[in-house]
């Protein structure tokens, strides 16, 4: 029973120490842990640690009985830049450059028997954020020049930006091996959310009368200050099945439903929520509805020889049914249209589904105790050109992922594992990205130009004890 309550206290220690992470198929992790990393994220059908509760419960009735804790140091690189030639402005590197990410899990027999087993843990598997300083999004001296104002007449149009999200799992895990091929689990998955967003781009220049343009411009903030974290609770579910087809051919898959959450609620001051979507700046509550996707992935291990595993995977992610279009609501008249005011509107962040494909392979040289592995993992961004300003500080384009690892063990029970991840930088300038009502109401037209970065590099530790 202590050693219960040392675990449980532990594991809440542990996670409140837990920052937001940019991760890397759109915003979730290629992989839980040091072991699950360095294979690039390819364990459908090659389970290594009790991480596999949350990529595939089957194989929690193939790994023994083990606990494994995992801390990762997360060091991302992203960037915002307006210094293209239709803007003229700034740029800006965002945010803390280290983050750590926890995963902690265990699994044993169960109910008195051998083939049942029941296990879980807590896992951080997504998050995603920006901090930016303000910068120059187009200078009053270019907007002077396109008016044929006079020296000064406009103030500089600028921009900042921040977000965090973060979002991990308890998943409570039962699985069983059927027979000598068949293996089957389920999860049970808790989560945990929180959000928080704030852009704000100042003096921008609208029309005073889109119909009649000769009757000019008057410079307002616009500005989606969602600044007060918030903090809700969600739940799905995992299933999971792996089949020897032969002694050296694993196949596995797995399924995870979309993770449903309670609105998120920000309680906004004035102005805080402006010029928006037609948001007429009024305090209140307002409310985001924002759930985690549905996901299925498949898998195949092949084990030719003793010393040699070869693993692939292929993953999809639904983000398109929760990041696409996310409803957003406040107060009554909170959103003037053009059919009146409403209290409701879209924030279109325009994500697309996700085709992950992770490669990764093991091999065990002749030194006791030593495994040695390396991976690939490849997804393309969920966003693309025609999305960049909608997401200038979600910037999770990053496409490209190897993996190097090795794990050894420490005598019968102890065993530590260690990995490197570097995802590969990628920019994305904006075209065709303007929301039209922003191109009815503004000077800027169709292409903003706009440019976001991202590159990430991560080193990653595992301990892990056998009983």
């Amino acid at each position: 029973m202590k050693k219960s309550y040392v675990f449980i206290l532990a594991s809440f220690m542990v996670f409140s120490l837990a920052g937001t992470a940019m991760a890397t198929n759109g915003y979730q992790l290629i992989g839980i842990g040091a072991k699950q990393k360095s294979m690039g994220g390819a364990v459908t059908a090659a389970p290594m640690d009790a991480m596999t509760a949350i990529s595939n419960p089957a194989g929690m009735a193939r790994i023994g009985k083990r606990a494994d804790f995992s801390v990762e140091a997360f060091m991302p690189k992203r960037s915002v830049d307006f210094t293209a030639p239709t803007l003229g402005g700034g740029s800006t590197e965002g945010g803390a450059k280290l983050y750590g990410i926890p995963s902690l899990g265990w699994v044993a027999p169960a109910f008195g028997k051998k083939d049942v087993f029941f296990g879980g843990g807590m896992y951080v598997t997504s998050g995603l954020g920006v901090d930016y300083d303000q910068t120059i999004f187009q200078p009053g001296a270019a907007l002077d020049q396109g008016f044929r104002a006079t020296s000064g007449t406009f103030s500089d149009v600028t921009f900042s930006g921040f977000s965090a999200i973060q979002f991990w799992k308890m998943a409570p895990t039962i699985a069983w091996n059927v027979d000598e091929s068949l293996s089957i689990g389920v999860a049970l998955n808790m989560d945990y959310q929180s959000v928080t967003i704030q852009e704000k781009i100042r003096n921008i220049p609208f029309w005073n009368n889109p119909t009649n343009q000769a009757a000019g411009v008057t410079q307002m903030d616009v500005n989606l200050d969602l600044g007060r974290p918030t903090n809700q609770m969600g739940f799905g579910a995992t299933l999971g099945v792996m089949y020897d087809v032969t002694d050296w051919v694993t196949l596995g898959a797995s399924y995870s439903s979309k993770q449903m959450f309670s609105d998120s609620e920000f309680r906004v001051g004035t102005g805080d929520v402006q010029n928006f979507n037609g948001a007429t700046g009024q305090a209140g509550t307002y409310k985001m509805d924002l759930d985690y996707p549905q996901q299925a992935a498949i898998g195949v291990s092949l084990k030719p020889m003793k010393t040699l595993l070869v693993a692939m995977d292929v993953k999809w992610l639904n983000w398109s049914s929760t990041h696409d279009k996310v409803d957003f609501t406040g107060p009554d008249g909170a959103f003037m249209t053009s059919s009146g005011p409403t209290n409701k509107t879209t924030l279109d962040f325009g994500w697309k589904d996700q085709w992950v494909y992770a490669l990764g392979v093991q091999y065990i040289p002749p030194v006791k105790g030593l495994s040695l592995r390396a991976g690939y993992n490849y997804a393309k961004a969920p966003i693309d050109e025609a999305d960049v300003f909608n997401n200038l500080i979600l910037p999770a384009i990053v496409e490209h992922h190897i993996t190097f690892g090795l794990d050894y063990m420490l005598g019968e029970h102890w065993g530590v594992a260690f990995t490197y991840m570097k995802a590969m930088k990628e920019d994305l300038i904006g075209k065709n990205d303007v929301p039209q009502g922003f191109q009815d109401a503004t000077p800027f037209k169709t292409d903003s130009g706009a440019k976001i970065s991202l590159e990430e590099d991560s080193v990653g530790i595992q301990l892990s004890y056998l009983f």
